[in-house]
C-alpha cells in the first residue's frame, strides 16, 4: 500500500495549491470567473510537462487528454458532478488516461497507488480553491452563488 504521507502540500497563493505524490505534480487553481482547474504534470524528457488538465468550470466543465489537446466537454446529465468524475478518473483510470494522452513512457515512474491514496487531497484542494461568490452543488458541481 502506498504511503499517503508521501504528499507534499504547498499552498502557493490564495486559491492555488501544488502537490507532489506518486511521481506526479498536481496544480490546483481557480481561474475566475470560469472555475477550478487541476493540472497534472510529470517528467517528460527530463523536464516537467503538463500531461492532463481537468477544468471544473461553471458554464462548461471539460477536460483535456493530453493537456494541450482539444477539450472534451463534460456531460453532467450522463456523468453527474464533474469534480466527482474527475477525481474518480485520477483514482481509477490514471494509467489509461496517461496512455491515451501519449505519455505511457512516464508510467514506470508513476506510483498509481500513491496517487490513489492521495486523491482526497486533490478533491480538498479543488473544493478549497473556490472563492466567495461560487458554491459547489452536490450532484451538479460548481455554480455562481445567487444567494
Amino acid at each position: 500500500m502506498a504511503d499517503p504521507t508521501s504528499e507534499l502540500h504547498h499552498p502557493v497563493s490564495a486559491g492555488e495549491t501544488e502537490m507532489d505524490f506518486g511521481g506526479l505534480h498536481f496544480d490546483v487553481s481557480f481561474r475566475g470567473p470560469a472555475g477550478a482547474t487541476l493540472r497534472v504534470s510529470g517528467p517528460v524528457n527530463g523536464e516537467r510537462k503538463e500531461l492532463l488538465r481537468f477544468d471544473d468550470f461553471v458554464e462548461s466543465p471539460h477536460y483535456h487528454v493530453p493537456a494541450d489537446g482539444s477539450a472534451t466537454m463534460f456531460d453532467r446529465t450522463t456523468l453527474g458532478d464533474p469534480l466527482d468524475w474527475f477525481v474518480s478518473q485520477i483514482s481509477d483510470h490514471l494509467g489509461e488516461l496517461l496512455t491515451a494522452a501519449g505519455f505511457s513512457e512516464v508510467l514506470p515512474d508513476v506510483d498509481l497507488g500513491a496517487v490513489r491514496a492521495n486523491v482526497g487531497s486533490i478533491r480538498k484542494a479543488m473544493e478549497d480553491c473556490v472563492p466567495e461568490g461560487f458554491v459547489r452543488v452536490p450532484g451538479f458541481g460548481l455554480r455562481r452563488d445567487v444567494a
